[in-house]
């Protein structure tokens, strides 16, 4: 098994812009569910960020951050898109937030979006929503939009109505330590697993830490429920592999995710499946789930 080596996590300080733009085109109207001729996907946007669509149901990642710490930013044309919902960034369900470090959430920009988008529901940590509330924008009416999670070590579940459908989007949330050890003890990082439509499941796990131990606890939380497609932060990969991360998750396939701009030199000699360009897309095969 590869091991991960320390000299990837540290981190280049330049951007590289041209790393973040982003070639998606406007997707023809979608159908109720995924199909054969309409399979959900994902779009690879930057950094952690990642866009889910299956049939009408639409969902959104980490998308709206402002530091870079090193790693790609969204394409400012992209971001712009998203917050004014223009293909194919319409039609957006629901926001997923992993933890609250500024290269995957920015609060003052989400309230923004929450603001143009008064359908848009918001999933993520309890430490969101108090720097959503001391931020710039903020509107008391966003509440009952909000699902902020408690700083809880057992999984929480949600059921979420998007597109007429009651139970479109189903949601089973666990806190992962944030990687680091103790000193990032005090970040509610929270892993999402979400099936979208009965028929296709994602999970995002933020920045996961790839201590065993850890997974090993929420062992039934992983086994309960098969994940079509996972997209752990690329250091999981690094030090477990893909068999071992499949099998630690329950997913059928892995996808890492929060690539340095200064990529790693053994990312390539992996032979992983990761995210790196924007505009990147994976299609997540439908699978029935009770």
């Amino acid at each position: 098994m590869m091991k991960f080596p320390g000299s990837a996590l540290r981190l280049a300080t330049a951007l590289c812009a041209s790393t973040c733009a982003l070639t998606l085109s406007a997707a023809p109207a979608a159908l109720a569910h995924p199909s054969e001729d309409d399979p959900a996907t994902a779009h690879f946007l930057a950094n952690e960020a990642i866009m889910v669509s299956a049939g009408e149901t639409r969902i959104l990642f980490d998308p709206l951050f402002s530091v870079s710490y090193g790693y790609p930013l969204v394409a400012p044309e992209v971001r712009a898109a998203i917050m004014a919902g223009t293909p194919p960034y319409d039609g957006v369900d629901a926001v997923f937030v992993s933890h609250v470090h500024g290269d995957h959430f920015d609060a003052e920009a989400v309230n923004a979006y929450l603001a143009a988008h008064p359908d848009v529901i918001l999933v993520g940590p309890w430490q969101a929503r108090l720097d959503m509330q001391a931020a710039a924008g903020w509107d008391a009416a966003f509440e009952a939009r909000i699902h902020a999670l408690p700083f809880i070590a057992s999984p929480q579940d949600l059921v979420l109505a998007a597109d007429g459908v009651a139970d479109a989007i189903r949601v089973e949330t666990v806190h992962i330590p944030h990687a680091g050890g103790p000193g990032r003890a005090g970040i509610q990082n929270m892993a999402h697993r979400v099936t979208l439509n009965g028929a296709a499941t994602v999970m995002h796990l933020g920045d996961a830490t790839p201590e065993p131990a850890i997974y090993d606890t929420h062992s039934d939380h992983f086994a309960a429920r098969t994940t079509q497609h996972a997209f752990p932060p690329y250091w999981v990969l690094g030090e477990w592999g893909g068999e071992t991360t499949r099998a630690r998750l329950n997913a059928q396939a892995v996808t890492g995710i929060h690539i340095p701009i200064n990529q790693p030199d053994w990312l390539d000699a992996s032979g992983e499946d990761f995210f790196t360009e924007a505009g990147e897309t994976r299609p997540i095969p439908a699978h029935s789930h009770d």
